[in-house]
């Protein structure tokens, strides 16, 4: 409810002095006191103020800006309150994790000196040194001696021991010389031989090509010969095994082997053979003729066939054309 405003001397009725208001008192862009911006310093009550109308002298509460509905800034106290009230908080946190690492830790520390305690009823007895000696004793063997009658008609047995003989299983769908094609003619008495017994298909030759698969060379360091899957391969002339792989990359199982001729040395590879199916080893003495492994699909490969490579002193050359006058036929 308004309240009058006492007139300014008895009987007088005239309009109530207005106090000056200061430049500071007043915010940019406001007509509020400055002063009615910090209700805390007011005797009124909270929040309100009385104001007087200075023509009608009527006056009454009226709210104050930043109580109703507007944040009040805070008071020091209330900031030293706040700021306490946290550094409790984060102590309470700090408290309560350090109890719950201790806990972890203690369920650790029993669970560790339970182990012992497990492994005692698990443990084997240990022999003693009668039954450990014994155990190491040989077998009693006996000391009668030991007869054996020959017939007379028995024959002896000549062995040749300068001979040898190597086998390898075929997998299911080998065809050996399946194909076979005048492209070359093989003596089996040449000291340097061709890697097949007989003249077989080239599906790729010495040289530049054009690539069969996105990933092969356009540059063909050997031949490619297709007899057909699973067929033989044998040395080319006498010599030492360098490599015998499986695991061969581009060129899958594969061997190299070096020989001497004509006072030249000269390697040549045998490449994408079946895995599994090679008959040698590194640092073997090989013969000409000698079982090599069997033609396979291995490898950089688009299919079954032997990559053939022949390289006089690590220099790739074309096998149709340094062979044939090596190879007497």
């Amino acid at each position: 409810m308004a309240k009058a405003c006492l007139p300014a001397s008895a009987g007088t009725v005239s309009p109530a002095p207005r106090r000056p208001r200061p430049r500071s008192t007043t915010r940019e862009g406001s007509d509020v006191p400055f002063y009615a911006l910090r209700p805390h310093r007011i005797g009124a009550a909270r929040g309100t103020r009385w104001w007087c109308d200075p023509v009608l002298r009527i006056g009454g509460p009226r709210m104050i800006a930043g109580t109703a509905g507007h944040d009040i800034p805070p008071t020091r106290r209330r900031i030293r309150e706040r700021a306490a009230a946290a550094q409790q908080a984060a102590h309470a946190a700090r408290r309560q994790s350090r109890a719950r690492w201790l806990r972890r830790r203690g369920v650790a520390l029993v669970a560790m000196a339970a182990v012992p305690a497990l492994a005692v009823p698990l443990s084997l007895p240990s022999p003693s040194p009668a039954e450990a000696l014994a155990a190491q004793q040989p077998e009693t063997v006996s000391s009668q001696p030991q007869s054996l009658t020959v017939g007379d008609r028995a024959a002896p047995v000549v062995l040749d021991r300068d001979g040898f003989s190597a086998s390898v299983p075929l997998p299911d769908g080998a065809e050996p010389y399946a194909f076979t094609a005048a492209t070359f003619v093989n003596d089996p008495a040449s000291p340097v031989q061709w890697p097949f017994t007989t003249g077989v298909p080239v599906s790729s030759p010495f040289g530049y090509r054009i690539p069969p698969c996105s990933s092969c060379s356009s540059y063909h360091n050997g031949v490619d010969l297709t007899p057909g899957m699973g067929t033989s391969i044998q040395a080319m002339a006498d010599g030492v095994v360098t490599v015998a792989t499986d695991e061969g990359g581009s060129y899958g199982t594969y061997v190299v082997i070096q020989h001497e001729i004509d006072g030249q040395l000269v390697e040549s590879l045998y490449a994408h053979l079946i895995e599994g199916s090679i008959a040698l080893e590194v640092g073997e003495r090989v013969r000409v003729g000698q079982l090599v492994g069997l033609v396979g699909n291995t490898g950089l490969s688009t299919g079954a066939h032997l990559h053939f490579e022949v390289r006089p002193d690590g220099e790739p050359v074309d096998p149709f054309v340094w062979l044939p006058p090596r190879v007497r036929s």
